[in-house]
């Protein structure tokens, strides 16, 4: 069965030339999955493949781990690519509580149409993530739904772009709760909303 390493081996062009599609938004769904903890600083904005070279210096010296074993191979894949290399990253948060039971993590992603996604994190390996992912299985709200919410207005404060926002998982269920309950200067320009596999709202 096809998948997204096929997609990019079949259909690596810049987007200005083909234009984003719901393949493009899986893909940087699990883009918000990689290790970025040491590779970007506050407030910095560098380039896929700029965060790759970093991931490769730092892997030498200690061993860089990856959510997905998978994803190690799409890091690559994606900094090397047409499609993705060149496109900018920032506004990345990791966040884990113990006390608040919260795991939430987000990147925000400029594509070369001037369009920026916003990628949020499903379930990490954590067992603060398993339980939050429970407690929304029975609770109206939990924390990482909130950071949510903050997250996308804060980059709506500070960029003025179109926004698409997604997420993988439980990622997929901040993505349409942000997007619905942030403030609403901000909703309408929201242009897209990608919940992949994620859980629904009740």
């Amino acid at each position: 069965m096809p998948n997204i390493f096929d997609y990019m081996k079949w259909r690596d062009l810049p987007l200005k030339k083909v234009e984003f599609n719901e393949i493009d938004n899986l893909i940087l769904s699990r883009v918000s999955y990689f290790p970025f903890d040491e590779l970007i600083k506050d407030e910095e904005k560098i380039t896929l493949k700029e965060a790759y070279d970093r991931y490769k210096k730092i892997n030498k010296k200690k061993e860089i781990t990856f959510l997905q074993k998978e994803d190690k191979d799409l890091f690559k894949i994606l900094a090397n690519s047409v499609r993705f290399s060149d496109i900018f990253i920032s506004d990345y948060v990791n966040k884990i509580n113990i006390e608040e039971e919260k795991q939430f993590s987000a990147i925000t992603i400029f594509l070369q149409d001037d369009n920026i996604y916003v990628s949020y994190r499903g379930t990490d390996n954590t067992v603060i993530g398993w339980k939050e992912d429970l407690n929304m299985s029975f609770s109206n709200l939990v924390r990482s739904q909130v950071e949510a919410v903050n997250y996308l207005d804060n980059i709506a404060k500070k960029y003025k772009n179109k926004i698409i926002v997604g997420g993988h998982s439980k990622g997929g269920n901040l993505a349409i709760y942000a997007s619905v309950f942030c403030k609403d200067k901000y909703k309408k320009r929201i242009i897209k909303v990608y919940n992949n596999d994620g859980p629904r709202i009740y």
